[in-house]
């Protein structure tokens, strides 16, 4: 019987070098297209935010008028567990305004009140805090006056992609809700 003495052969220093050179272009092409799925799918969880906060504010204002209401109202009964408060229109105004309304056309007591109306009406909804507290949520809310001389806007800021502006007109990305017209918008920049 002959034996035969297996060669084993490795890779070339050469060989090693293409590879890794191979990966790293790889990676500098992956890289930046991985960076953009996670902004694009913060973008259009944004935008499903928004489109699910102004189906509440359209359904609200329907119970308002099945009611037969025609002014605003505390405690709307029959919808977000007769909590939730509404403006002459018949659109949310938060869950904490004393009856008789003195401010019929504010939306809650502060920017508490967007806190309030984005937890009342919203199912499950990302993380969200004061304008003056950044912890980490998902959003700040800012609570302003919008054409009129009420303060009937809330602007929820985007937080996770880095934005840090204070000012809502001047931010990356925010959900804006108008209480006098019903309307929730998304604004990207």
């Amino acid at each position: 019987m002959s034996s035969r003495i297996a060669s084993v052969r490795g890779f070339t220093l050469l060989e090693i070098i293409v590879v890794i050179i191979m990966l790293a272009i790889l990676a500098a092409i992956a890289l930046p297209k991985m960076l953009n799925f996670r902004s694009e799918a913060e973008l259009n969880r944004v935008k499903a935010v928004s489109a699910a906060y102004q189906q509440a504010v359209s359904f609200v204002q329907i119970r308002w008028q099945v009611l037969g209401l025609e002014k605003e109202r505390n405690d709307i009964p029959g919808y977000a567990g007769g909590q939730l408060d509404v403006n002459p229109y018949g659109f949310p105004l938060g869950t904490d305004k004393n009856a008789p309304m003195s401010k019929e056309n504010n939306i809650g007591k502060g920017e508490k009140g967007c806190l309030a109306l984005w937890g009342t009406l919203l199912v499950d909804p990302p993380s969200v805090s004061l304008s003056s507290v950044n912890d980490g949520s998902d959003f700040q809310a800012y609570r302003h006056r919008g054409n009129s001389k009420h303060f009937s806007e809330c602007s929820y800021v985007l937080r996770t992609l880095g934005d840090t502006s204070t000012d809502p007109s001047q931010a990356n990305v925010v959900i804006h809700y108008n209480a006098e017209t019903g309307k929730v918008t998304t604004h990207i920049r």
